[in-house]
């Protein structure tokens, strides 16, 4: 757990991580506790009663510094922007595909993963769903294809990551479904305003070629799980897939510790150590990731559903 004394983490970190020393035996079983599910399957469009089906025998008790032998892709200090979305310059969505020269990773099944304590459907459909969040400026791009690798239009993908500081939003107010499964105390810390709030929560309809873009900002971390992203896909009112993406740890760290809008402190978790990603193959779970020409950050990544 990050030190709660030093002066870069508000009030805000604090009573996150007191949440989550309240309430983290109800909701450890929900949390992060299991491992990949395997293949995607087709089920009900009721993410809240979604279970992993995967099993993981990692204790989900470790505190790595987040150093790992994978590929540095960091910058320079001070080469990415602050100040969330409206900071942000560069066209949205950009002006070229970035799946144009391909689908940025190999064609192959998108595991299945927890959907985790801090799901509750939304349903509207915006761009900019950082409200105004403090971060670094994020355009999310996902390619959704099929099993023969043709991209799928006209599929529901819904996203959803915790803020700079490592809190989810938390106003399910207008959820379409039950939302039995959210735990607000653990994700938001009962933070006023987060639970006020809808930050970092949305959903895109695919276009033509299978493509969504958010606008965002990069997703801060919180105890024992690495970087991640979640999202959701529904096809034809049947969900596909729960699954996750990640990050690099070198670039991770590097924005924690170098990027003013962040904590200034370094995750406690791993990729390799994390109990949700596969300790063999995390590469394949992990973005590409660009910087703009005006220090905002590009980050795309194809999902494949077996349809």
């Amino acid at each position: 757990m990050p030190n709660t004394n030093n002066p870069l983490i508000s009030r805000r970190v604090l009573l996150r991580h007191l949440g989550i020393a309240t309430t983290a035996t109800s909701a450890l079983a929900l949390f992060g506790c299991g491992g990949g599910g395997g293949s995607s399957s087709s089920s009900s469009d009721t993410a809240n009663s979604d279970t992993d089906t995967g099993s993981d025998t990692s204790t989900g008790s470790d505190t790595s510094t987040g150093t790992d032998t994978s590929t540095d892709t960091t910058v320079t200090e001070g080469e990415w922007l602050t100040g969330g979305t409206n900071a942000m310059e560069a066209d949205f969505p950009p002006t070229t595909n970035p799946f144009d020269s391909g689908l940025a990773n190999a064609c192959t099944l998108t595991d299945q993963f927890t959907v985790g304590p801090c799901f509750f459907e939304v349903e509207d459909e915006r761009d900019d769903i950082s409200e105004g969040q403090p971060g670094v400026p994020m355009t999310l791009a996902m390619k959704l294809v099929d099993a023969d690798c043709e991209p799928v239009a006209g599929a529901v993908m819904e996203v959803w990551w915790c803020d700079a500081e490592g809190i989810y939003s938390g106003d399910n107010s207008e959820a379409a479904h039950a939302v039995s499964q959210f735990n607000a105390g653990f994700c938001t810390g009962n933070d006023s305003e987060a639970l006020a709030a809808r930050w970092f929560r949305g959903i895109k309809t695919t276009d033509a070629d299978g493509v969504v873009y958010f606008k965002g900002c990069f997703p801060g971390w919180y105890p024992s799980r690495t970087t991640h992203i979640h999202f959701r896909i529904v096809l034809d009112g049947n969900q596909q897939l729960v699954s996750q993406f990640g990050f690099d740890d070198n670039l991770a760290n590097d924005i924690y510790l170098n990027n003013s809008d962040y904590t200034g402190q370094t995750k406690d978790t791993s990729n390799a150590r994390d109990t949700v990603f596969p300790s063999n193959g995390v590469e394949d779970y992990l973005f590409e990731v660009e910087r703009q020409w005006d220090g905002s950050m590009l980050v795309y990544k194809a999902v494949q559903i077996n349809v």
